[in-house]
């Protein structure tokens, strides 16, 4: 009977692998990242040189509400319908509207090539794993060793080779 394979519990095998792995894709992506918030920088900047002081200007947001009357009660108008008001909110900086959600997305997206990064290395550090410590048993002695990985693993290509290695290794131990 053949070895039998549970479900994954362990994903991070060879943390040296895997976190070099990972922290290459982290600095790919907040590279990335920090280029595409230096262009937006750059933007402002320019237009701040062009004379455009877009940070200075101040954006206005204007709010229907409901129009109360003295008891907090909504006033009703001829129709039934009630009455709205327009108000007037604070004024908002430019940069306070769009560097909150850059900041958000940025925080996001490195969280998320993390997570992806750890699941995505885990098919490859584990196969290597396996193939090594197959490998050790062949140069133990043992025969009649194969290499089998998971259907979503990479590296199969190399365990395949691996495998025609052993075999024709076995061939000539006996």
């Amino acid at each position: 009977m053949g070895k039998e394979f549970n479900k994954r519990r362990n994903y991070v095998i060879d943390k040296n692998f895997q976190f070099r792995f990972i922290a290459t894709f982290i600095l790919l992506i907040v590279g990335s990242l920090l280029i595409f918030t230096g262009g937006f920088a750059c933007f402002y900047w320019i237009n701040y040189m062009a004379g455009d002081n877009i940070f200075s200007e101040f954006l206005v947001i204007y709010k229907q509400v409901p129009d109360l009357d003295d008891n907090g009660e909504p006033r009703l108008g001829v129709d039934g319908n009630q009455i709205m008001k327009t108000m007037e909110l604070p004024p908002i900086n430019r940069l306070e509207i769009v560097l909150p959600p850059i900041l958000i997305n940025n925080v996001i997206i490195v969280l998320m090539i993390s997570i992806i990064g750890i699941f995505y290395s885990h098919k490859i550090a584990g196969p290597a794993y396996r193939i090594e410590k197959e490998i050790a048993q062949v140069l133990d002695g043992k025969t009649g060793i194969k290499i089998r990985l998971r259907k979503t693993d990479k590296l199969k290509t190399l365990a395949e080779k691996v495998n025609l290695l052993i075999a024709e290794l076995d061939k000539h131990r006996t």
